[in-house]
C-alpha cells in the first residue's frame, strides 16, 4: 500500500498524537454522544478507566490542562477530561 499524504489510520501514532487522538477527539465525542444516547452514559466511567489503563496520570494531566487551555469545552467534557487526569474514580 502507498503512503498517501493523508494517513488517517496512523494518526494516533507517538504519544502527543495518541493523547489528541483518544483525549482529544475520541473521549469529547463519547461525552457529546452521552448526552444523546443512555448507551453512552452508561459505558463512559469504563471508557474513562480504559483511557487512565493506557497513559500515566501525569501525561493525561499534563495534555488535559493542554486542551482546557486550547479550546473551549461543555461542562461534562471538562468533567470528563478533568475525571481523565485525577486519581479520583468519579467524574467530577
Amino acid at each position: 500500500m502507498a503512503a498517501s499524504a493523508t494517513d488517517f489510520h496512523r494518526r494516533w501514532i507517538g504519544l502527543a498524537n495518541a493523547l489528541q487522538y483518544l483525549v482529544g477527539e475520541k473521549l469529547l465525542h463519547f461525552v457529546e454522544a452521552s448526552d444523546q444516547h443512555s448507551d453512552f452514559a452508561l459505558e463512559l466511567p469504563f471508557f474513562l478507566a480504559e483511557i487512565k489503563c493506557v497513559f500515566s496520570l501525569t501525561k493525561i494531566g499534563n495534555y488535559a490542562v493542554h486542551l482546557e487551555r486550547a479550546r473551549p469545552l461543555t461542562r461534562p467534557q471538562r468533567a470528563a477530561v478533568r475525571a481523565v487526569s485525577s486519581i479520583s474514580t468519579e467524574i467530577h
